[in-house]
């Protein structure tokens, strides 16, 4: 679904032609969205704005105005915002109305687990209480109400009600057999992801699209996904019993974001940080960028991991190689990586203490110690002194001292580019690992860091 599709969606010119002057009204507030829905409200000679908001997936349109038309002129008008201005829309998650929209959408059967509150009472999450009863312990929504949502009792219940629909998705998975699976094309893998974000399960379901996106069914790729993904089910299912540190990685796992004012109010870690490299991409209708930084004086990596709308610029420029000094806040967890810089200061001076991994055996026993720490890291930095690209049996991989090989990923694009700088030498570069590839983000050359 395009935005042009949306926009095609019209009634009649005299709707688009009120879309077209409501897009140049001063009277929008809290624009926002989140790659799936948009929603935005227009202040009107009431006491309450109107709402609108807008599936940009499924052309679902909402707004409580009394035209009689859907799409509205207000909902129309955020769509020409996204196409035309989408530095007016900031990334965010759902406002409290339009989760209640959303839950309407839902299957009955769900509807029914949230109940017709479909929340607590803000007060009363504020000191920790649950105003429904759900599966979860009463324990268990005190800790999540550290979650700043206010919607946290409804929301785990509808995870829960996810959870419980996944399981025996992949039950039945492990009982046919990948193959049989796979055969049913990628709209099962699809509807399956679509329903875990229904459930408020988004990231469980990202995880799911990647098999998508990945061509060609990888079955070795499957199964990790897979057994990650009944992993974070059993964790759920004990989530009373599990430390608090692993809880907080579990949410965020499935999709519970957490807001930076949030991170921000945790303690601190002050050094010299190094822009060590960056990645790109995009997901549904957002851009995103994982910058990994990395501490002189305590060695520590911290990711920052940004969003935007369209041709919209991020926050911030991370120049490759540049230096900057201050105090990052990372997200709770057992091995935090995820991290806000919210005042960052040029850093001036040299960058001292790079040492690399000499070989994959040293890199692969931290890895194995982080994963013990958090089992669903979605990828480990790491920086290897010397290294070989090479071709083995068709696949493209590098090569440390001792001949082991690891494969880069099948979309890697600048392996030439690494076989061209090496020149049959060893190479220093920075890579993210993901358990099973490599992919190179950066090149230590005798010019500094080059971006590959």
């Amino acid at each position: 679904m395009t935005i042009q599709d949306l926009l095609s969606m019209s009634p009649d010119a005299k709707t688009s032609e009120g879309a077209r002057r409501l897009y140049f009204s001063r009277r929008w507030r809290l624009l926002g969205g989140d790659g799936k829905w948009l929603w935005g409200e227009f202040e009107v000679n009431s006491p309450k704005p109107l709402r609108a908001a807008v599936d940009l997936l499924n052309a679902n349109f909402f707004c409580n105005c009394r035209s009689r038309y859907r799409p509205c002129t207000h909902a129309l008008s955020l769509v020409m915002i996204l196409n035309n201005q989408p530095e007016r829309i900031t990334v965010s998650s759902p406002t409290e109305w339009l989760f209640e929209y959303q839950q309407s959408l839902l299957p009955r059967h769900l509807r029914e687990e949230v109940g017709p509150e479909g929340a607590t009472d803000s007060a009363e999450m504020k000191s920790g209480g649950a105003a429904a009863e759900t599966a979860s312990s009463d324990s268990a929504l005190d800790r999540a109400a550290a979650v700043p949502d206010k919607k946290t009792a409804a929301r785990l219940q509808l995870m829960s009600s996810g959870i419980d629909e996944l399981e025996l998705r992949l039950l039945d998975i492990a009982s046919r057999g990948l193959a049989d699976t796979n055969s049913l094309g990628n709209d099962f893998w699809e509807d399956t992801a679509n329903r875990l974000t229904d459930a408020k399960l988004g990231g469980l379901g990202n995880r799911l699209r990647s098999l998508i996106r990945s061509g060609e069914p990888d079955l070795e790729q499957q199964s990790s996904i897979i057994g990650d993904l009944y992993l974070a089910i059993r964790a759920w299912k004990k989530r009373d019993e599990i430390p608090e540190n692993n809880y907080s990685e579990l949410l965020q796992y499935a999709g519970v974001n957490l807001k930076k004012e949030v991170i921000r109010a945790q303690p601190g870690r002050e050094d010299h940080w190094l822009v060590m490299g960056s990645a790109e991409g995009s997901e549904d209708r957002l851009r995103y960028r994982r910058v990994w930084l990395r501490g002189e004086q305590r060695k520590r990596y911290a990711l920052l991991l940004e969003y935007a709308f369209g041709e919209q610029p991020f926050e911030r420029s991370w120049p490759l190689a540049s230096s900057w000094q201050g105090t990052v806040h990372y997200f709770p967890g057992s091995y935090p990586q995820r991290a806000v810089f919210p005042n960052p200061m040029r850093g001036g001076k040299s960058y001292d203490g790079l040492r690399g991994y000499p070989d994959f055996a040293a890199m692969l026993h931290d890895y194995r110690r982080a994963l013990a720490l958090q089992p669903w890291l979605p990828s480990y930095p790491v920086y290897l002194a010397e290294v070989r690209p090479m071709t083995k049996d068709g696949v493209f991989t590098l090569m440390d001292n001792y001949d082991h090989p690891l494969p880069l990923p099948a979309d890697y694009q600048n392996f030439y580019t690494l076989l061209a700088a090496g020149g049959g030498t060893p190479l220093s570069l920075f890579a993210e690992f993901d358990g099973t590839h490599l992919r190179p983000l950066s090149l230590f050359t005798g010019a500094g860091l080059l971006a590959v």
